[in-house]
């Protein structure tokens, strides 16, 4: 037969210690409630969407594409189609490209999930267009995680990968 202490000689010496750093540290846990509402979950969906989208403008495909170095943050880490291997948020933001793009990426919102100050976006691209100009027809699945700094969401990590052609 197993026997137990009873509590009086548990809550003694060094337990009992134990038992208060327990219920102290319990007592230390952030109370925040990281189960959001429906409309706190939509708002920072569309936020995060919207600075989504905006990165695949022209103008922030042709003219340096500093939003997306603003938009993420300092530890940022990605690993993209054709990249061997994941890679860190460059020091200074990219050159200006010499001469436009003809390239032609139409990105599809798949789904969403947001856990305390931590977001996940999936999404699609359809690129139709090389930055030549040749025809293509290429889709990509994509994740970025965003981790929101005060008030404003900043991409953390992102991956993306050619999907197999009989996928789509």
């Amino acid at each position: 037969m197993i026997t137990f202490p009873s509590l009086p000689k548990l809550l003694t010496g060094r337990a009992s210690s134990v038992c208060v750093a327990m219920t102290f540290a319990a007592a230390m846990i952030p109370t925040a409630n990281l189960a959001q509402t429906a409309e706190e979950i939509a708002t920072a969906r569309d936020e995060i969407w919207a600075k989504e989208l905006k990165i695949y403008t022209y103008e922030e495909r042709n003219l340096g594409g500093d939003f997306y170095f603003n938009t993420s943050a300092k530890g940022y880490l990605a690993w993209t189609y054709g990249s061997p291997k994941p890679f860190r948020k460059p020091s200074e933001p990219p050159k200006p490209l010499t001469t436009p793009t003809e390239e032609v990426i139409t990105p599809e919102f798949t789904d969403f999930s947001l856990q305390g100050d931590t977001a996940i976006l999936y999404y699609t691209n359809h690129r139709t267009r090389l930055r030549d100009g040749t025809p293509v027809d290429q889709y990509f699945a994509n994740i970025h995680v965003f981790v929101r700094e005060g008030a404003d969401w900043k991409l953390l990590a992102s991956m993306s990968r050619l999907e197999d052609p009989k996928a789509k």
